[in-house]
């Protein structure tokens, strides 16, 4: 690539940091409800960065090696948690566990899996995955429940998944899911990512329809405190009031 960009298609901080943010208010609620005392829920992006770090930055007696994969020309874990070469010239992350190996056996394309080696699997799977496409191996692996993902730059993934924005989540849509929202309040055509990387067994996620632009409820809701046509075009001819933060929504 010729220029830098995002590999992760979302801020896994950023997720992990509203995870933090709702159990907060969850302990801080459970707390009221034991103590009665009133607590005040924090977190940040750099409290969790460092959360997600402690199990690398501490050592002690029985601890095991500091052995976590490094490096540009890593390939993952181990042989069942790795990226793989496939016949389309490009990689495919393979995921799965060792309570997997006895289900990845009975497939008929890694039969003997089971009976190798720990040491000797990279080979044996590199051979395999060597034989046909990511798309093929995605759609195989998949249907059985192995986790699997084409690696691409975010290019072709944004232009593979991105569907008419429809108000759904995309939860049911894989690994990756974008809306393009052909109306979107900015005047331009917006790709977003979908709200899809939270998935609860018990409840449901809302997809918010997009922000207005800035200003744009400005006139309404001057009229609901009061203000009559003539005053509030007063107030925007003197700068006073605006229905627009810049002359730009987004950048061009």
């Amino acid at each position: 690539m010729q220029e830098p960009e995002e590999h992760a298609h979302v801020g896994t901080i950023d997720v992990m940091c509203g995870f933090g943010g709702a159990l907060g208010v969850a302990t801080a609620l459970y707390q009221k409800l034991k103590t009665g005392r009133v607590g005040r829920a924090r977190t940040s992006l750099s409290a969790n960065s460092g959360l997600l770090q402690i199990p690398f930055c501490y050592d002690y007696r029985g601890r095991g090696l500091f052995n976590e994969p490094s490096g540009r020309y890593v390939a993952g874990y181990d042989a069942l948690t790795r990226f793989y070469y496939t016949a389309s010239g490009d990689y495919l992350l393979f995921s799965s566990n060792e309570h997997d190996v006895p289900s990845l056996d009975r497939l008929e394309d890694f039969k003997g899996i089971a009976s190798l080696p720990k040491d000797e699997r990279d080979a044996f799977l590199s051979g395999i995955f060597a034989r046909d496409t990511s798309q093929v191996w995605l759609e195989k692996l998949q249907a059985e429940g192995f986790g699997a993902v084409i690696c691409d730059n975010i290019d072709a993934l944004r232009s593979r998944y991105s569907r008419e924005a429809d108000g759904t989540n995309g939860i049911d849509r894989g690994s990756y899911s974008f809306s393009t929202y052909v109306d979107h309040p900015s005047g331009h055509v917006v790709t977003q990512l979908d709200p899809y990387a939270i998935r609860p067994s018990r409840s449901s996620i809302v997809t918010p329809p997009p922000a207005e632009k800035y200003g744009a409820s400005t006139v309404k809701v001057l009229e609901e405190v009061g203000y009559t046509a003539e005053e509030i075009q007063k107030l925007l001819d003197e700068g006073v009031a605006s229905q627009s933060w810049s002359t730009e929504y987004l950048p061009s």
